[in-house]
C-alpha cells in the first residue's frame, strides 16, 4: 500500500515531502516524452535563432514519468541549500525515500522502473547553441552525467542511488531558476 500524506503544513516552511521544485529550463521546452512506449524520435526546437535538439538514446527519450527523479533531487538540493547546507552536483539517495516521496509503490517493478528512468535520463542528450555577443556556442549534454546503483550482494537490495547532475541542470539549482508546485 501506498502512503498518501495528510498532515497539514506550516505556512511558511516547506521541504521536499511538502512540494515539489522544478526547474525551469525544461519546462520551458518539451523535453520529455508523454509516451509510455520508447519515443526513439528527435526533437527540434527553433525559436529567434536559437536551437534545441533533443535526442533519444537506444532506450528512447526521457518520460514524463523519468521527470519525477529529476523533480525529486531539485527539490531535495533546493530544501538543502534552504537551510544553509552545503550541495553538490552529485547527489546519492535511497530508492526508498524517492518512492515513498513520489508516492509510488515500493516493490520490484518499481525498483527496475527507477533504473530504467535512470538510463533514459542519462541517455537523453540535448544539442544547444548559446549566443552571447559576437560568440555562439553549440553544446551538448544529458540530463544527467551519470548513476549508479549501490546493492547489497547477499540479496541484491538497493541500498543506495547516486546520479551525478549535468552542468545545466546543477548551474539552474544553483542560480535558483526552479519553480514550486504542490503535490
Amino acid at each position: 500500500m501506498i502512503p498518501v500524506k495528510n498532515k497539514q503544513t506550516d505556512f511558511f516552511t516547506c521541504d521536499v515531502f511538502d512540494a515539489f521544485k522544478d526547474d525551469t529550463a525544461s519546462m520551458e521546452h518539451p523535453v520529455f516524452s508523454l509516451s509510455t512506449k520508447p519515443d526513439h524520435r528527435m526533437l527540434v526546437y527553433e525559436y529567434n535563432g536559437n536551437s534545441m535538439k533533443i535526442k533519444p538514446s537506444y532506450t528512447g527519450l526521457a518520460t514524463i514519468y523519468d521527470k519525477d527523479i529529476l523533480m525529486y533531487l531539485t527539490s531535495s538540493l533546493m530544501n538543502a541549500k534552504n537551510s544553509g547546507e552545503k550541495i553538490a552536483q552529485r547527489v546519492r539517495f535511497t530508492a526508498y525515500d524517492y518512492m515513498v516521496s513520489t508516492n509510488r509503490k515500493s516493490d520490484g517493478k518499481t525498483y527496475i522502473q527507477l533504473k530504467d528512468g535512470l538510463d533514459r535520463l542519462s541517455g537523453t542528450r540535448i544539442e544547444t547553441n548559446i549566443k552571447t555577443g559576437d560568440k555562439e556556442i553549440i553544446e551538448e549534454f544529458g540530463l544527467i552525467d551519470s548513476w549508479k546503483i549501490i546493492k547489497e550482494t547477499k540479496d541484491g537490495k538497493m541500498i543506495a542511488v547516486e546520479v551525478k547532475l549535468s552542468d545545466w541542470f546543477y548551474n539552474s539549482i544553483l542560480s535558483n531558476a526552479v519553480l514550486s508546485g504542490c503535490k
